[in-house]
């Protein structure tokens, strides 16, 4: 079973309201607060993309002003790694040096600290699970691969094109879908006055619909 961690902004956990919402329409979902990150967590066993979507326009239909911004890094230093692996510390250093094991070991993503111990290193541990697992050293079968947090974050920036941002609530908070017309507005049905006209750009639109055909989409 995978388990993808979402990095959401515009989210207050500590707001009743956000509470009661994440409690009775985000329920699948496990909201953390971690080192100043707010993050919603998914444990699924099948395609972690089209999930991992789903997942975040429910977020999007139901927490007014959230937006899911890409799979948390979940970055980790060689004791870190060492701790998930069950190995020691110098065990890592000399994969990391290449003075042990296959070799290859995926570069830092960066650094933290510094001072007279020097700065540590950062890996993503999606790579460094991807490695372990190619040279059967370690399997993290929570862990999507490198590839799919990629295709995740790549499906992500996609919900949030000009049509999913047309998506709006009902007084009764189920979500509506605007229909676009050839006049370029949108019109949101289901209300009890009828029709809502919303000027939008039918250009833009469209264009983002035809580049989503492209690559496949998002269903």
């Amino acid at each position: 079973m995978y388990r993808i961690a979402l990095r959401v902004t515009g989210v207050d956990l500590d707001d009743d309201i956000t509470c009661d919402v994440t409690t009775e329409r985000l329920g699948h979902l496990t909201w953390l607060e971690v080192d100043g990150r707010t993050l919603a967590v998914l444990h699924t066993s099948a395609c972690p993309v089209g999930e991992a979507v789903q997942a975040a326009r429910q977020i999007f239909a139901h927490l007014t002003g959230a937006r899911v911004l890409d799979v948390d890094q979940d970055l980790v230093g060689v004791s870190d790694i060492a701790k998930r692996v069950g190995v020691t510390r110098e065990a890592v250093r000399l994969w990391v040096d290449g003075k042990r094991g296959p070799g290859g070991f995926p570069a830092p993503v960066g650094s933290a600290g510094g001072g007279e111990r020097g700065s540590m290193r950062l890996w993503q541990w999606a790579t460094v699970s991807d490695w372990l697992r190619h040279f059967g050293l370690h399997d993290d079968e929570e862990t999507p691969s490198a590839t799919q947090v990629a295709e995740i974050n790549a499906a992500l920036h996609r919900v949030l094109g000009p049509a999913d941002r047309e998506w709006q609530h009902t007084s009764k908070g189920k979500l509506r879908v605007p229909r676009l017309n050839h006049a370029g507005q949108t019109s949101a049905t289901g209300t009890r006055s009828g029709r809502i006209p919303v000027k939008v750009d039918y250009g833009t639109a469209m264009g983002w619909h035809e580049r989503r055909s492209l690559s496949g989409g998002i269903e």
